[in-house]
């Protein structure tokens, strides 16, 4: 699931509206809904730039820390206390057994999760009014792939191991990103041993047929990524 920042997440909105329905849940999905719980209270701090310290939150949500940096307002601060009261009726633990796993170590089933990271992006005066007045949106893509071994390069030498990309509401400029999984197959083929990350921003190109934005780039290990700084003007600026 992907959080669009900026805004109430829709999936920690379902989640609140919804949740006296977790109360009547069995036994037997008592650990589910615990995690369910915990990542829709947690959600909405993502969704407000919360600076997540614990291995658990940054496995799930990414380190965040931009404004507002966590300040909710009232209806999110009713929304997180009535999910910690199902949670207290549940008697969830304070980090679910499933969510605790998956910051320690590869998922199971045989594949890898990328921890969640933010993208902020930094724009020109001049790109912002261009995009204001235009309607037109920019584009995050992320691509993951490895350094191919020999017996399993591809022409370029490179394993393609999974790409994602969201276009950014107007007025946005941070997203977050990650939390995908990728088959542990592929990512033993890359030398590195782990996913490696390109990201390149654009414009959505829903206005105009070309590329409006002269873009920085990240690249590196994505688990390492954390938050993402990328600066970008118009092109010819």
């Amino acid at each position: 699931m992907r959080y669009i920042l900026g805004g109430r997440g829709a999936f920690a909105t379902a989640m609140a509206v919804s949740l006296t329905a977790f109360a009547w849940i069995g036994a037997a999905k008592a650990a589910d809904v615990c995690e369910a719980l915990w990542r829709a209270r947690n959600a909405i701090f993502a969704n407000k730039g919360y600076c997540f310290e614990s291995p658990e939150g940054q496995a799930a949500f990414g380190k965040g820390c931009f404004p507002p940096y966590g300040k909710l307002t009232r209806a999110e601060e009713a929304d997180v206390q009535r999910i910690k009261d199902v949670e207290a009726h549940q008697r969830c633990a304070a980090i679910p057994s499933g969510i605790m796993g998956a910051a320690m170590g590869p998922a199971p089933g045989g594949v890898r999760v990328v921890p969640k990271y933010v993208v902020q992006l930094t724009l020109s005066r001049a790109a912002q009014n261009k995009l204001a007045q235009s309607g037109e949106t920019v584009r995050v893509a992320a691509f993951y792939y490895g350094s191919a071994m020999k017996h399993s390069a591809d022409d370029d030498g490179e394993i393609a191991l999974a790409n994602e990309a969201v276009d950014l509401p107007s007025g946005t400029t941070a997203v977050n990103l990650g939390g995908i999984s990728i088959a542990e197959a592929d990512v033993r083929k890359a030398s590195e041993g782990q996913p490696m990350l390109l990201i390149n921003v654009y414009t959505s190109r829903k206005v105009f047929p070309d590329n409006l934005l002269d873009c920085g780039i990240y690249q590196g290990a994505a688990a390492q990524a954390g938050q993402v700084e990328i600066s970008c003007k118009l092109i010819g600026e």
